[in-house]
């Protein structure tokens, strides 16, 4: 077991790769957005379908492409340290997303979803290993 102040220093850690991977997002900048995710990703879809990274990234290029601003902030729900040495966290992830419709106007709208997010410690620090839509 984790003692307090080694999951604290872990969720840190954790909330630096959130904000650097929000920004990467924000500035659809795909390939570095990808770099936060394991090769081995397995990320379980609302309907139960699993994709891994490569078609996770397809779905986020194609769905960027439509949105004149995107924006996404996670809130920590839980997280603990898993035996094998990974961490979950269940986090509220709340994202604000407009279009432009006819240049003129803008249609804006938020979602709000809760998610399973297991990260894996690489050389290249915490990535996320494993993800399952609540």
């Amino acid at each position: 077991m984790v003692a307090d102040s080694g999951i604290n220093a872990i969720a840190d850690e954790l909330d630096s790769v959130h904000a650097s991977a929000r920004q990467a997002f924000c500035t659809r900048d795909i390939d570095a957005y990808r770099n936060f995710f394991t090769e081995d990703l397995r990320y379980v879809q609302p309907d139960g379908k699993q994709i891994g990274r490569d078609e996770l990234m397809r779905d986020v290029r194609k769905q960027l492409a439509q949105f004149k601003t995107v924006d996404s902030v996670m809130t920590r729900e839980t997280i603990a340290m898993n035996d094998d040495g990974t961490v979950t966290q269940i986090v509220e992830q709340n994202g604000v997303y407009s279009v432009a419709i006819f240049v003129i106007f803008t249609k804006t709208w938020s979602i709000m979803r809760r998610g399973k997010y297991t990260y894996r410690k690489t050389a290249d620090g915490w990535r996320i290993c494993d993800v399952e839509v609540i």
